[in-house]
């Protein structure tokens, strides 16, 4: 009996070091940091690159770090959710629809949503929970002329977003189709979407100049251009309830006879969005 207590002491020494070892290698998560939620937000690709697909910020889209009105407002945006959306098909909770943005607006692999970096991402929205939401904006519901908007394009977004749509990175300026671009599954890829943002906040010198037929083909044109596909893309809208100017068919859609868009040009996947998470 004494031998055999010896040696259960003996295993229980043995196994100590290690299991400090582990515990000191567990990272050690803290309430969520606004500050370095908006850096995140403002430098998502330099400091989360193994999560980023392409040249995007998420302030790419939501201007003014997400306080611009016309811009995607991420004003009172906290105090919406957890809410139901039609594209997923249920409720999502506020990391959920940030992890959706990364996926598809930047192209990128979703992040942990009990992580530090959500965390940190999810205080900054906090800071503006209590925010008024801005008024929503006058949506652009036209049909746009590609002839015409590569004509706009040239003359009013050219020399910001690059004549070869790269984008100018000392200007900030992201680039608008393209590989460094949105994903096909993205928001912007939708032609009202795109077309109201353009002509509420384009060119970003001279906002809410242009007409909204111009948006509408400024839209048209740049939305015939190449871009990320988005996996499983064909799952969303699962009531078949698809926006008209949703950019790619989906199976629920097709199923219940809708009319199907015309196919747009798509190039491979840099990263997966972990599909597993969706």
């Amino acid at each position: 009996m004494r031998v055999r207590s010896v040696l259960r002491s003996f295993g229980l020494l043995l196994a100590a070091p290690f299991t400090l070892a582990c515990t000191e290698r567990a990272p050690t998560l803290h309430a969520g940091n606004a500050e370095r939620g908006l850096a995140l937000m403002t430098a998502f690709r330099d400091s989360l690159p193994e999560h980023s697909g392409n040249a995007l910020r998420c302030v790419s889209c939501h201007l003014d770090n997400g306080t611009r009105p016309t811009a995607m407002s991420w004003q009172g945006t906290a105090a919406r959710y957890p809410r139901y959306r039609s594209r997923p098909g249920y409720e999502e909770s506020l990391a959920r629809r940030v992890n959706e943005c990364i996926a598809r607006s930047l192209a990128g692999k979703m992040l942990p949503e009990d992580g530090q970096e959500m965390r940190d991402m999810l205080a900054y929205l906090e800071t503006m929970r209590s925010s008024p939401r801005p008024a929503p904006v006058d949506s652009v519901k036209l049909v746009g002329v590609v002839a015409r908007g590569e004509v706009g394009y040239a003359g009013q977004c050219a020399r910001c977003h690059g004549a070869n749509r790269a984008g100018v990175p000392s200007m900030a300026a992201p680039a608008v189709w393209g590989s460094d671009s949105y994903a096909i599954g993205a928001g912007m890829a939708r032609q009202y979407t795109l077309a109201t943002f353009v002509r509420h906040n384009m060119p970003f010198d001279h906002a809410d100049t242009l007409t909204a037929q111009e948006a509408a083909d400024i839209a048209a044109f740049v939305l015939t251009q190449p871009r990320q596909d988005h996996p499983g893309k064909e799952r969303d809208w699962p009531k078949g309830d698809p926006p008209v100017d949703v950019a790619y068919t989906t199976t629920a859609a097709a199923a219940a006879g809708k009319p199907l868009p015309a196919e747009r040009p798509l190039l491979p996947r840099r990263v997966s969005p972990d599909s597993s998470n969706r």
